[in-house]
C-alpha cells in the first residue's frame, strides 16, 4: 500500500443545488487537479429542508460525466435498495462506455428508512439489507464479467442476461463499498472491493483496517489490493481566528451530534489539515473525499487544492 498514490475527491451532495451549480463545481474541480467527483443517492434532503431540489444521482451522473473528461466520478454510495441490481449493473456499464472508462462504482446496503418508507420501498433488517446487497454485489460483477449472466439467489435472480456494452474498465469498475460492519460489510469488501471508504478517526481506521486484513486473509486475498479510503466534512481556512468562529458555530448548531461527527472531521489551517491527512496516511489511508459544504460556494475547493494537495503530489 506503499506506493499507492494519494487521492483527492470531493462530494458534491444534490441536496438543494441546482444542475448548473454542479456542473460549474465539477468543471472547476477537475481544472483544479481532484481526482474524483462524488453525488450522494437520496431523493430528497438529509440535511437541507426535505422539500429542497435534490436531482436523481445516476441520471445527473451521466450528464456530469459529459461537463468533465480527466477526473473519476461515482455515487457514495448508491443504494442498493432502491434499483434492481441488473438494471444498475447494465447502467453502470453504460456509463462507463460513455465516459470512456471512468466510473468508480459505489453501492451500499441503504440506511435511511424515511426515505424507504416515502418512496414506498420496505425497509428490511439490516441482516436481510446486507444479504440482498451481497446478491447484488455477486449480480453486478457477473453482469460485467459474463456473455450472458446467470444468478439465482435468495432475493434475486438473471436468466442468460445480456449486457452490452460491457464497461471498459477491466474487468470491470472498481467497486466501491462504504461502511464499517465488522461481521458482514468488511467481509463483503474483502470479497468484492477495489476501494473501501469510511467517515472515522484514525484510531477507527486502524481498528477496522486490521479486521478487514484478516477477512482478507480468510479469503485468501491480498489486502494491498483494496484502496482504503477516507470520507467525511473537511472545514479548511487560511484564517485561524474566522476558522475557530466556524468551528464554534459549527458546534452550537449541531449540539451532542456535532461533537460526535467532529471527531470524524478534518479540520484547521492548511498546514493543520496537511498534518491530520498525515495521520490518516501513515496508517494507510490514501483516498480522501472531502464534503466541504454549499456546492455553490468555490472558497474550499480552491484553498485545498492551491495548499493541500501540492503536499502530496
Amino acid at each position: 500500500m506503499g506506493s499507492r498514490p494519494i487521492r483527492f475527491g470531493i462530494q458534491t451532495p444534490q441536496e438543494g443545488a441546482s444542475y448548473a451549480a454542479l456542473a460549474r463545481h465539477w468543471r472547476e474541480a477537475e481544472r483544479l487537479g481532484y481526482d474524483t467527483l462524488w453525488l450522494d443517492d437520496h431523493f430528497y434532503g438529509v440535511v437541507t429542508p426535505a422539500h429542497a431540489d435534490q436531482l436523481e444521482a445516476w441520471v445527473t451522473l451521466a450528464a456530469l460525466a459529459r461537463e468533465t473528461s480527466r477526473v473519476r466520478f461515482g455515487i457514495l454510495v448508491g443504494c442498493n435498495s432502491y434499483r434492481n441490481p441488473a438494471l444498475v449493473a447494465k447502467m453502470a456499464a453504460s456509463l462507463d462506455a460513455i465516459s470512456g472508462g471512468r466510473l468508480e462504482f459505489g453501492l451500499g446496503a441503504g440506511w435511511f428508512q424515511q426515505e424507504y418508507q416515502a418512496y414506498g420501498y420496505e425497509f428490511p433488517t439490516i441482516g436481510q439489507r446486507l444479504e440482498h446487497f451481497a446478491e447484488a454485489l455477486e449480480i453486478c460483477v457477473r453482469m460485467w464479467r459474463d456473455d450472458r449472466a446467470d444468478f439465482s439467489g435468495k432475493h434475486y435472480r438473471v436468466e442468460r442476461a445480456w449486457n452490452r456494452p460491457q464497461p471498459v474498465q477491466k474487468p470491470h469498475p472498481p467497486i466501491v463499498i462504504g461502511g464499517s460492519g465488522e461481521k458482514v460489510l468488511l467481509k463483503l469488501v474483502a470479497r468484492y472491493a477495489q476501494v473501501w471508504n469510511m467517515g472515522g478517526s484514525p484510531a477507527e481506521f486502524k481498528h477496522k483496517m486490521a479486521i478487514l486484513d484478516r477477512h482478507c486473509a480468510d479469503l485468501g486475498r491480498d489486502p494491498g489490493e483494496i484502496e482504503r479510503s477516507w470520507f467525511g466534512p473537511l472545514l479548511i481556512d487560511d484564517d485561524a481566528e474566522r476558522l475557530d468562529r466556524r468551528l464554534k458555530k459549527r458546534a452550537a448548531a449541531m449540539g451532542a451530534v456535532g461533537a460526535a461527527m467532529d471527531e470524524r472531521m478534518i479540520a484547521g489551517t492548511p498546514a493543520q489539515v496537511i498534518e491530520r491527512i498525515r495521520e490518516f496516511t501513515a496508517i494507510g489511508v490514501t483516498h480522501f473525499i472531502a464534503m466541504f459544504g454549499r456546492v455553490d460556494d468555490l472558497r474550499a475547493t480552491h484553498l485545498f487544492a492551491e495548499k493541500v494537495i501540492p503536499a502530496f503530489r
